[in-house]
């Protein structure tokens, strides 16, 4: 049988055996699974906030996320992940994207 974590208000998490569960949970404790971010990965991910926030702000700052369109998730999407990836790619020549 799989092993189960249940937590308030999320839905239960299922893993294949009890060693995977103790991967998630120890990463889950480590910061949410980000496996040794570097300070240039977490100042890439700061420079993806302000072009998320206009993304959110042209779809509506009162509409929930589960009210979005499809196209709407993916502009959201696609915002967050070219901002990162320009980010990543002007700080350093090694990026390959």
């Amino acid at each position: 049988m799989p092993a189960l974590i249940k937590q308030p208000n999320k839905p239960a998490q299922r893993f294949c055996s009890m060693r995977c569960l103790d991967l998630y949970a120890r990463l889950f404790k480590e910061g949410n699974g980000m496996i040794d971010m570097t300070d240039f990965e977490r100042a890439s991910l700061n420079a993806c906030l302000k072009p998320l926030g206009e993304c959110v702000a042209e779809i509506g700052m009162n509409k929930p996320l589960s009210a979005y369109s499809k196209e709407q998730v993916l502009t959201l999407i696609e915002v967050i992940v070219t901002a990162y990836q320009d980010a990543m790619r002007k700080g350093s020549p090694e990026v390959p994207f």
